[in-house]
């Protein structure tokens, strides 16, 4: 089966990363942007659709609304006649491993949710998802498919499959993927200590706040530098402290000579492993970081022990409701410091972060398309500001602003330029508490009232905010222009076969040379070890392909 080109995006949102397809067909050659019709037209009435979706322990609802009765699938049911129900639900930190069970039993809901890539291949191959190339063309908006091909339309090729559309992409814009620096400034301040600049101050700060009480109790309960076991991940990652010594993990990269190798086999992530684990030998490193997923060290995070972590410029968002009611807690975004005083870039995905399927047996699988027309007139259309539309995206819970866009069952974002234009906005905005050109920006809005409230400390607003210093650290030191893309997104028979277990293979060393379990020279083996298991076959099979395009 020949594979289209595709994108691959770690999520932005949530722990979940996609694989691709290959780059080198085209797309349906009637699902191009162009005039249409409105894509209003309701299908009909009293449908039933079963989904399968994750939850958050940190979602809020109005009083009296849950998961399964909330405002977007009410709005379902009078608009579209749509009866929404969940055939099943997990955790976020599960809903990969339950969609693999669920696809490996060959009974799926009529609509599957962010899924990865390689699951989007193994339903395609079994022969159990829909078709949506007519569906698409007969009912997708002009706003629809100017956002799914704002990217060129790379995404929308990444979930074609033999001329047919088998998925649509849940667009991202890589504004959101950076790496930075967060720091706490509350433990700075109480340490007299000045914001880190060079990967030397980042370990002096990792130091001492393991050792000199930063939180000013009295305890010795406090540590260095944060991670987790999954090492590259997007919220309590390396990524940025590679980045620092000029290194991208997990990347594909262009060399001069215009071949495609492997960010994580290159010398200068022996250097930053280096680092590390000088770092561990100091004590300054978790001795138990690689039994600790995520969540765990989010965990740990929210309730004091850590000051120092890199992630994403949406970082704190991710510690949801355990940083509320913490105002002493403040966090600085900084660009990830550098090893030797160059300019710091940072390694990005592109633009798809996970596709929706509807099962090939569903009888309506135009209703992904009205949905997605919804969601997209809602959030960037010309009615997004009035207020009967904003109350789907956020209510007020006191004096917080809470979210809740994402019930919605199918959303999308938009790409790199508007959602750099709107977030310059809304900092704007914010700055000068004057929010007469949001209405100008896509994207972004709801964090104006909440960061503002938190400002004038009238409400909490506190992830809000501190959001968008992640956002105007981004757009200040990376803008688009010091970022690192992949430049490789499909996905060949080996890559497919070998990469799961070349990924754990390299998770597995990193941990070992971190911890002092293997010498620092092992990271040539594993070079050596990694190009033998398939990694070399992948950059050849790879290679084969860029250069017949």
């Amino acid at each position: 089966m020949k594979k289209q080109a595709a994108i691959v995006l770690s999520s932005i949102l949530l722990l979940m990363t996609a694989c691709s397809s290959q780059p080198n067909a085209t797309a349906p050659e009637t699902a191009s942007p162009g005039p249409s019709e409105s894509g209003s037209v309701a299908p009909e009435k009293n449908i039933d659709l079963k989904v399968g979706r994750y939850s958050l322990p940190t979602w809020g609802y109005p009083e009296g609304d849950d998961f399964a009765n909330n405002i977007w699938y009410r709005h379902y049911a009078d608009k579209f006649g749509l009866n929404v129900t969940h055939e099943w639900t997990s955790l976020q930190s599960e809903y990969n491993e339950k969609l693999n069970i669920v696809i490996a039993s060959g009974s799926i809901p009529d609509m599957l949710m962010e899924i990865s890539t390689n699951q989007l291949e193994t339903l395609v191959e079994a022969d159990m998802a829909a078709d949506l190339t007519d569906v698409f063309n007969e009912h997708a908006s002009d706003l629809t498919k100017e956002i799914l091909y704002g990217d060129g339309g790379l995404g929308m090729n990444s979930a074609t499959f033999d001329g047919k559309l088998m998925a649509l992409p849940y667009m991202t814009s890589v504004i959101y993927e950076p790496s930075l620096l967060w720091v706490r400034q509350d433990w700075l301040d109480n340490l007299n200590l000045p914001v880190p600049q060079t990967i030397d101050d980042v370990m002096a700060v990792a130091k001492a706040f393991k050792e000199q009480d930063p939180d000013q109790n009295g305890v010795n309960d406090t540590g260095g530098l944060a991670f987790s076991n999954w090492l590259f991940d997007g919220i309590t990652s390396l990524t940025g402290f590679f980045n620092g010594y000029h290194a991208y993990p997990q990347t594909w990269l262009k060399g001069d000579d215009g071949k495609i190798t492997y960010g994580s086999i290159q010398p200068e992530m022996k250097n930053a492993i280096a680092k590390l684990s000088e770092m561990y030998k100091a004590g300054l490193l978790d001795p138990e970081f690689g039994m600790k997923d995520t969540p765990k060290v989010v965990e740990e995070v929210t309730g004091g022990k850590y000051g120092i972590t890199y992630g994403r410029n949406w970082n704190v968002y991710m510690y949801g409701a355990g940083l509320e009611g913490q105002p002493e807690m403040i966090w600085t975004p900084l660009v990830a410091p550098s090893a030797d005083g160059k300019e710091v870039f940072a390694n990005v995905g592109t633009t798809v972060v996970s596709y929706y399927v509807i099962n090939k047996n569903y009888e309506h699988p135009e209703i992904l398309i009205q949905l997605l027309n919804e969601y997209n007139e809602m959030a960037y259309g010309p009615k997004r500001n009035d207020p009967e539309v904003k109350k789907f995206f956020a209510f007020e819970d006191g004096q917080t602003i809470v979210e809740q866009g994402h019930l919605s069952l199918v959303r999308t974002l938009t790409t790199d330029e508007a959602t750099l234009k709107s977030l310059e906005y809304v900092i704007e905005a914010i700055e000068k508490r004057d929010p007469s050109k949001l209405d100008e920006a896509l994207t972004e809005t709801g964090k104006y009232e909440p960061s503002v409230a938190y400002l004038d400390g009238k409400g909490t607003g506190y992830m809000e905010y501190h959001q968008v210093k992640g956002f105007q650290t981004t757009i200040e030191n990376y803008g688009t222009d010091r970022l690192i893309p992949q430049a490789y997104s499909g996905t060949t028979d080996t890559m497919r076969d070998k990469m799961g277990i070349l990924g754990d293979y390299e998770r597995e060393m990193f941990t070992k040379l971190i911890m002092g379990a293997e010498p620092i020279d092992a990271f040539d083996t594993f070079v050596a070890e990694w190009n033998k298991q398939g990694g070399g076959q992948i950059l050849d099979e790879i290679n084969a392909a860029t250069q017949s395009n």
